[in-house]
């Protein structure tokens, strides 16, 4: 009991000695006359001190030398029970097993290795109809929009991916993408046979934009005439669409003999007039045949220089 006492007594071993020893004699008297009291004159002195420890102290390098074997040995130990490696080899067979089950169970129920459905083509269908096509196979749908080609029909599917009759899983997502008819349209103008800067202009007025400016091979009188354009004279296209010109270098100087263009139609005897490197404007040859033209054949003209040609006999 007094051992479990003294265990219980604050011990100020980092106070002054002198305090410590003061209190600590406090401490056995007052004990010793609760605990012991009456006691004979022989008793003997009832001391609340811990008992000293015997031997030297150890140093910190062999406690930790100690802890170090400690620890040693029981790995040792560990290693060399037999139902550790049991253990082990419980686990590795657990493990073989979860994959395989994970494998030829789960994986099959999750992904669908053996379901696929074909892609249906739904191109030059509407939106609409081509959701509830996509809808109905089983797939996901998903619209997007594309600038609007003015070369293909409008508000129409010009293309899907994945592409038709393709294999792929239940509940795919189809992208289709739409040709949507731009708000507001503009009538590309004719700008062929006139100067850069008048062509510029049109086509301003018109809601679209100039793009590149290049130079043609094709000889006219007159330096910077407009010889062909893209996209052509006369179509729709949204505003903003941007017009390609092509610039003649001016006339030249080489000698080009007039060939016979009476009896072709307006746009067979244009190109037999530019290849021969003469330059045709004459926008009302609009009929069937050519049945007039000026210069006739076999005159001779200067590289570039302009035939004019007419659908009507007295010309004009």
């Amino acid at each position: 009991m007094m051992a479990s006492l003294a265990a219980r007594i604050p011990w100020y071993g980092n106070q002054n000695p002198g305090c410590v020893r003061l209190r600590w004699r406090g401490y056995e008297r007052i004990m010793s006359m609760l605990l012991f009291s009456p006691r004979g004159p022989r008793s003997p002195p009832v001391s609340l001190r811990p008992p000293r420890a015997t031997g030297a102290p150890l140093s910190p390098f062999s406690m930790e030398r100690s802890r170090f074997k400690r620890t040693l040995g029981w790995f040792s130990s560990v290693l060399r029970d037999k139902v550790f490696y049991l253990g082990l080899v419980g686990i590795a067979l657990g493990l073989v097993a979860f994959a395989i089950l994970f494998n030829y169970a789960v994986m099959p129920l999750w992904t669908r290795h053996d379901a696929s459905v074909s892609v249906p083509d739904v191109r030059e269908m509407t939106g609409e109809q081509a959701e509830s096509t996509l809808r109905a196979a089983g797939l996901g749908a998903e619209m997007r929009e594309q600038p609007f080609n003015p070369n293909l029909a409008a508000d129409i599917v010009v293309e899907q991916q994945p592409d038709p009759n393709t294999s792929v899983k239940p509940g795919r997502r189809v992208y289709y993408y739409i040709n949507a008819s731009p708000k507001e349209l503009a009538v590309t103008p004719d700008v062929v046979s006139l100067a850069e800067a008048t062509a510029r202009e049109q086509i301003r007025d018109a809601g679209l934009v100039v793009g590149t400016v290049e130079s043609d091979t094709i000889r006219t009188p007159f330096r910077n005439t407009v010889t062909r354009q893209t996209p052509e004279p006369g179509r729709q296209v949204p505003k903003g669409t941007r017009v390609t010109l092509w610039t003649s270098p001016g006339p030249g100087t080489a000698s080009v003999r007039v060939p016979n263009v009476v009896g072709n139609t307006p746009e067979e005897a244009r190109a037999i007039l530019r290849r021969a490197g003469l330059w045709v404007d004459s926008p009302n040859a609009t009929g069937d045949r050519i049945r007039w033209q000026q210069p006739e054949e076999g005159a001779t003209l200067k590289e570039g220089e302009e035939v004019r040609i007419s659908t009507n006999p007295s010309g004009g």
